[in-house]
């Protein structure tokens, strides 16, 4: 195999936010199911087209990079917050077609390379994290045939939009060959646009009208799906495999005449037939399965790339003494009502019935059936044409899904199923049958549905559970529960703490007062998305990270505790709290009111603070000036550090908001104590952090860049102390301590005075433990944060906001001081400090 380069690869480009939306609920679906499996392959649309005539591998790339600069949502990554993921929008992304050459290959070993290539690149994994969710292959065939790989991620492309990606393309590439303007009009909306509408219809008097709809449609309804050939694995998976019949032109005039004589749509025409097909397959009276709506009921939503697609849950009554036009009456009256309530996603449509969680099965429906025309149409432009030819499918979403494809040549049903379920045989058997329902229902629409049943050869129950033996995390349960009564065994007491507070970390996910040992996150109202605000505060709890896969298995606080941190699995067992730092805590002011500021460290440097501050607000310091160096001798993470600042705080129950200050390094350390707050359930009004650079922005500037930089501060710097001096605010033998260079000259202006004091000892001493702690620190995203600029920091950090974009949640600001850092905290720069925060503090007092 030949790659052929088109063009030198293009420079990497930094990723530049232009926007930041929420999620859309079918990309928030798509993402859980990502967390589930990183890299799901079943969650990649692989597409597939034929090109003929004359064209230009260069072209076809210029032109596809025209087009993801025309769809923000071809540039889109996304970054979880607590649990909840949002999609950014970048300015743009790297591209570049890949480009095989098989014309050198034998024409009857072509096929068979089209298709491993094929395979190879519609199941390679996105990383969601990573802007642009695409990629392209052009397979060089022969001088004027190829074939284009097109893969996507659900997150950003559905059926739909292969149509819009077709025209641009053939439009785009056909007018960079002929030297003219493309005609394609400006795009109404952008895909952020569809998610905003999305997040404020979901509050709407309509949203509700949808959810009461669905919850009489699907109230008692049964799991539906078909025996399976082999014992469902305990995890679902998504190995899977297709087989199709191509039917003639005359089946495709036949079934669109029949569904014109019974005035339905096609779609609702097979509806009636599979459901039948159903039926006879499995012998269940109420079929249940899923299909995809396109979700584009605004014309405006026509042009768009994104995906708008929605699953949708149709419920068929089967009665088998009914005729055919009957049974198609009822499911006409099913799809009529389900059409009409089309804008409940999915995702909210779970959360609603939240139907028993179970690893091995899809919520809600395990059967899929779509019917559709090639979303590609087959079109000439300019000297070439671009053709629709069958796609691989990377992985299955469904047991058994059933499709139906409409093209020029004629329909193809396909069956695509889940090969560690179905043997192949059995799949051929009802791949039959469907066609042979099609065949009563067009030769004789009122003979009776009536004919059980294809049996598979290995049935097993349907809603089989594996209880197995009792495993180590059984009898860990045992040991916790014995807890109470050893005291001696200190382990055993560890594991009973940490029940308790994944205990209080549940019931402040789920907003219940209590959850006891044997509640069920799900019944008590967990859904998908809860869990992984949970999974998230386990995280930043106890510095572990479960699966959501281990919530379904075990859903109860006791199982989940058990399987988490019970059992002699090292790798199981929970992570050290802190670490055994001492703290000291200082009052500085009792405050009136429910609100309170904690200063870190420096703790002779916040005391004209709590002077300023309102009489309401508390003002405290917790600093580890009376830590030994043994104690930060150790290698601490700054996870650690923030858990044991947090004990020392000691936060009165009855304090209802908190604001936490820190200057430079305590800073980073500030916004860890913040989230670790926040997570455990008390409301961080806002994070102040003063000179406090992102842990590695820095290092991650370029070499010449960083050597500008810190040539830029240290003029600065001595300009700005060589004044100080000169206007009699600092004494000399200060001076000559702010600079390696005129420490020596120290001894003889001031040998006295030379020696460092307790206070700056400790301070050093400290500040190191604390650098060491933070390297390799990745922030995770906080709420609100105030970021203060001394004159030790340049101006661009105010556009640069310290290196924290990505970490910042909610608003940040960035407010100037006057001074070089400490100093920056003088009279005027308390004053400005002070006033700040007290706003941000008494907000929403009570």
């Amino acid at each position: 195999m030949n790659q052929l380069e088109t063009q030198a690869d293009a420079p990497t480009i930094a990723a530049q936010v232009v926007g930041e939306f929420p999620c859309t609920q079918t990309q928030l679906r798509c993402w859980v199911l990502d967390q589930l499996q990183p890299g799901n392959p079943a969650l990649n649309v692989a597409v597939r087209w034929e090109i003929r005539g004359m064209f230009k591998a260069s072209t076809i790339e210029a032109a596809f990079r025209k087009i993801i600069q025309r769809h923000e949502i071809l540039r889109t990554r996304f970054v979880e917050r607590q649990g909840s993921p949002h999609q950014q929008v970048l300015e743009a992304v790297d591209f570049k077609l890949s480009v095989i050459d098989l014309r050198s290959i034998p024409a009857e070993q072509r096929e068979e390379r089209i298709v491993s290539i094929g395979e190879e690149t519609a199941s390679a994994p996105f990383d969601l994290e990573r802007g642009g969710l695409f990629r392209v292959t052009l397979l060089m065939v022969e001088n004027n045939r190829a074939f284009l790989l097109i893969t996507a991620h659900q997150t950003c492309f559905d059926g739909w939009s292969i149509r819009v990606l077709g025209r641009e393309l053939g439009e785009i590439a056909s007018a960079m060959e002929a030297g003219r303007a493309p005609l394609l009009p400006d795009l109404p909306l952008q895909y952020g646009d569809f998610a905003l509408w999305q997040q404020e219809y979901l509050s709407s008097y309509g949203f509700e009208a949808e959810r009461g709809f669905w919850k009489e449609t699907l109230a008692d309804a049964p799991y539906f799906e078909v025996p399976s050939d082999h014992p469902r694995p305990a995890v679902k998976t998504t190995s899977g495999d297709i087989i199709s019949a191509v039917k003639p032109l005359e089946f495709g005039e036949r079934i669109e005449a029949a569904a014109r004589d019974h005035k339905v749509s096609l779609f609702t025409y097979g509806v009636a037939v599979v459901s039948a097909a159903l039926h006879r397959v499995t012998g269940a009276r109420d079929i249940l399965f899923g299909t995809q709506i396109a979700g584009r009921e605004h014309s405006d939503l026509e042009p768009m790339i994104g995906v708008f697609i929605n699953n949708m849950v149709l419920r068929l009554p089967v009665q088998p003494q009914a005729s055919f036009e009957d049974h198609l009456y009822s499911a006409k009256q099913t799809v009529s009502a389900a059409v009409n309530h089309q804008r409940m996603p999915f995702n909210k449509l779970v959360e609603c019935i939240n139907p028993v969680r179970d690893p091995s099965r899809n919520p809600l429906i395990s059967v899929n059936f779509n019917l559709s025309k090639a979303f590609l149409e087959d079109r000439r432009y300019g000297d070439f044409e671009l053709i629709s030819a069958p796609s691989q499918s990377p992985g299955v979403v469904y047991d058994i899904s059933f499709g139906m494809v409409g093209r020029p040549s004629g329909w193809r049903m396909s069956i695509e199923y889940n090969t560690d379920l179905f043997d192949r045989s059995t799949i051929e058997h009802i791949l039959r049958l469907w066609q042979d329902v099609y065949e009563q229902a067009l030769n004789t629409p009122s003979a009776p549905l009536l004919a059980e049943r294809i049996k598979p050869q290995r049935s097993t129950p349907s809603c089989s559970v594996d209880t197995g033996t009792p495993t180590d995390g059984v009898r860990a349960a045992a040991t916790i529960e014995h807890a109470s009564s050893d005291p001696e065994n200190v382990s055993t007491l560890s594991q009973a703490e940490c029940l308790r507070l994944l205990g209080e970390i549940w019931a402040k996910v789920l907003d219940v007062d209590k959850v006891t040992p044997e509640g069920n996150f799900f019944t008590l109202g967990g859904h998908s998305l809860l869990a992984l605000r949970m999974l998230s505060a386990v995280r930043g709890r106890f510095g572990i990270k479960p699966e959501l896969t281990l919530l379904f298995k075990e859903p109860t606080l006791r199982g989940f505790a058990t399987a988490l941190f019970g059992g002699n699995d090292p790798e199981v067992q929970p992570q050290p709290l802190a670490r055994a730092l001492s703290w000291n805590r200082d009052l500085y002011k009792e405050g009136m009111g429910t609100a309170a500021i904690y200063t870190i460290n420096h703790p002779f440097l916040y005391f004209q603070l709590a002077n300023r501050l309102s009489d309401e607000i508390s003002v405290y310091n917790v600093n580890m000036f009376g830590t030994s160096p043994d104690e930060m001798s150790v290698d601490a993470k700054l996870e650690d550090v923030a858990a044991s600042a947090i004990r020392a705080m000691a936060i009165p129950a009855d304090t209802r908001r908190v604001g936490v200050v820190g200057l430079c390094v305590n800073g980073i350390l500030a916004l860890e104590i913040a989230r670790q707050l926040r997570q455990s359930g008390v409301e961080v009004a806002f994070t102040a952090a003063i000179d406090a650079w992102a842990p590695g922005y820095f290092r991650s500037q370029p070499w010449l860049r960083q050597r500008l930089w810190n040539g830029e501060r240290r003029i600065k710097r001595a300009i700005y102390f060589i004044r100080k001096l000169m206007t009699g605010r600092m004494k000399t033998s200060n001076f000559l301590k702010e600079f390696r260079a005129t420490q020596w000259l120290g001894k003889a202006f001031a040998p006295r005075e030379q020696g460092p004091s307790q206070e700056e000892t400790a301070n050093v001493l400290v500040t190191n433990f604390l650098v060491r702690t933070a390297k390799g620190f990745k922030p995770e995203p906080v709420g609100e944060l105030l970021l203060y600029r001394s004159e030790a920091s340049p101006p661009r950090a105010r556009k640069l906001l310290f290196g924290w974009s990505e970490a910042v949640a909610g608003k940040a600001s960035v407010i100037d001081l006057e001074g070089w850092h400490e100093d920056s905290l003088s009279v005027n720069g308390m004053h400005r400090l002070a006033s700040s925060i007290e706003e941000r503090l008494m907000v929403g007092k009570s």
